[in-house]
């Protein structure tokens, strides 16, 4: 037993030597990718032009984040997967499955994930929790919104990039799918402003990878002074958003993967896909009873 098991280990500690280097090659590129860093310049200057601006509600100055290190992550994502035959100095030395390079490139996604934790710190001293322009939204669930607004948008973002990357061809794919999913959190908004108390419109406000959960009343037809809170369970979308962080992962894993691996993705794919069903029937049906002005 010990003959047959001896040669696995150097086979296993290579593998981790070769996903390691091929994982720092890419997030090598990542950062120097010019879009990324256009991200990271304009999130800055955000918050620094948030401090002189006037706040009337949260999600007025908390979005921009997501757009830019979740929207525009996505797309250096998707050029990062499609370009990776730069890597082939690397990878033609040491061959590597297609699987593992993708897993390379999911793993990339910690630098933008880490940039949102940054600026979520950074958020928080603009704009603490105490602040009214949160609405009636205890100081946990706020910093909940702010996670589920801020950080795991710039995890997701490129994660979704590496899915499309793998999958489609066309190469204006995560333009396309940005718009849509921008339109899709506008309709649904418009939605709530005409119908806050409903549940069903709840869920489908949720049923995107971004939220807004606050609206400065004078913007509604009732035209009351305050913010309005609106229904959901921001800790249960953040379960839903990591469920949205897995299928994208395993999505992108399934190309290329063969045999066992592949059998196992698909089983993994379908038990996060009910979780991620449970979860956004709790976040639409959690939170407020109603929608709260404050």
């Amino acid at each position: 037993m010990t003959t047959t098991l001896a040669p696995a280990r150097p086979a296993a500690a290579a593998g981790r030597t070769r996903f390691a280097a091929l994982t720092a090659r890419e997030m090598r590129r990542f950062v120097l990718n010019p879009v990324f860093l256009a991200a990271a310049g304009l999130t800055a200057y955000t918050l620094w032009s948030g401090q002189r601006g006037t706040v009337t509600e949260i999600d007025a100055v908390s979005s921009p984040a997501a757009t830019l290190f979740g929207g525009l992550g996505m797309l250096a994502a998707f050029w990062l997967t499609r370009s990776m035959r730069a890597s082939e100095p690397v990878v033609g030395v040491t061959p590597t499955t297609l699987p593992t390079r993708t897993a390379a490139l999911c793993a990339v996604a910690i630098v933008p994930f880490g940039c949102g934790c940054l600026t979520l710190l950074a958020f928080l001293q603009v704009h603490p929790v105490g602040d009214p322009v949160y609405g009636a939204f205890s100081p946990p669930a706020r910093i909940a919104v702010l996670v589920g607004q801020i950080v795991l948008p710039s995890l997701g973002g490129p994660l979704l990039g590496v899915a499309l990357g793998r999958w489609v061809r066309f190469p204006g794919a995560p333009f396309v799918l940005f718009l849509l999913l921008s339109g899709w959190v506008n309709l649904v908004m418009w939605l709530s402003i005409l119908h806050p108390d409903s549940a069903a419109v709840a869920v489908l406000r949720l049923f995107a990878p971004f939220a807004l959960f606050t609206l400065d009343s004078s913007n509604l037809h009732s035209g009351a002074g305050g913010v309005t809170a609106f229904r959901g369970s921001p800790w249960f979308f953040i379960g839903w958003q990591l469920a949205l962080c897995a299928i994208a992962v395993l999505v992108a894993l399934l190309r290329g993967a063969e045999g066992r691996l592949r059998s196992r993705i698909i089983r993994a794919l379908g038990i996060v896909l009910a979780a991620a069903a449970i979860m956004l029937l709790l976040a639409g049906t959690g939170g407020f009873t109603h929608a709260v002005t404050a």
